[in-house]
């Protein structure tokens, strides 16, 4: 039993390093996309934020912080957004 147990153990540990991973991004607010709730930064890269988000209270020219994951597909999810110095 231990045998199976121990790499299984290691195997959802390796899983849960990899989705808990997050990366920030700071950058002005290129475009807003209300219907797909994304937010793109004057680096081109686009966010997605969940449906419950109101992005049309983000503005073109608002400088922010963004803490997002990318998922396998390479879609950038944001779990955090604040307004940056």
């Amino acid at each position: 039993m231990k045998k199976l147990l121990m790499p299984a153990v290691a195997g959802l540990a390796l899983v849960a390093a990899t989705l808990a991973y997050a990366a920030d991004a700071t950058g002005t607010i290129k475009a807003v996309d209300a219907a797909a709730h994304t937010v793109t930064l004057d680096d081109s890269k686009v966010y997605a934020f969940p449906a419950n988000v109101d992005v049309t209270k983000m503005k073109v020219g608002d400088k922010v912080k963004i803490t997002f994951t990318t998922d396998t597909a390479g879609k950038n999810n944001a779990t955090a957004v604040a307004a940056a110095a």
